[in-house]
């Protein structure tokens, strides 16, 4: 299912990559404020996605608890970094997008 202009649902996995990274980072998507070549989150923050070493550099600290990421929060990472990739045939479906939110979910409460 396309919509008009080419827009379809993989254009909408990007989008709603993007607002799942601001989400993670609690960082706006542009912010002049931030030193240059960091005020592109998406360009700046997806290869740190990748790595979780890396990637708990750009975690929202108020999502962290004593310092350690939540459990999950690499996975949903991961998936963030799916949802960003250039090309729309390299992006997760919707239904793939919600079986990893839900694993996610489930490993934030799993023992």
């Amino acid at each position: 299912m396309t919509t008009l202009a080419g827009f379809g649902v993989k254009s909408e996995i990007y989008s709603f990559g993007v607002v799942l990274l601001e989400i993670l980072t609690g960082m706006k998507v542009y912010d002049y404020d931030r030193p240059v070549g960091k005020q592109n989150l998406v360009k700046w923050a997806t290869p740190l996605l990748a790595h979780e070493v890396n990637f708990e550099m750009i975690l929202d600290p108020q999502l962290q608890d004593n310092n350690n990421p939540p459990k999950g929060a690499f996975m949903l990472a991961e998936l963030v970094s799916k949802c960003l990739q250039p090309t729309q045939d390299e992006r997760p479906s919707m239904k793939n997008i919600f079986q990893v939110l839900n694993e996610c979910y489930i490993e934030q409460f799993d023992s």
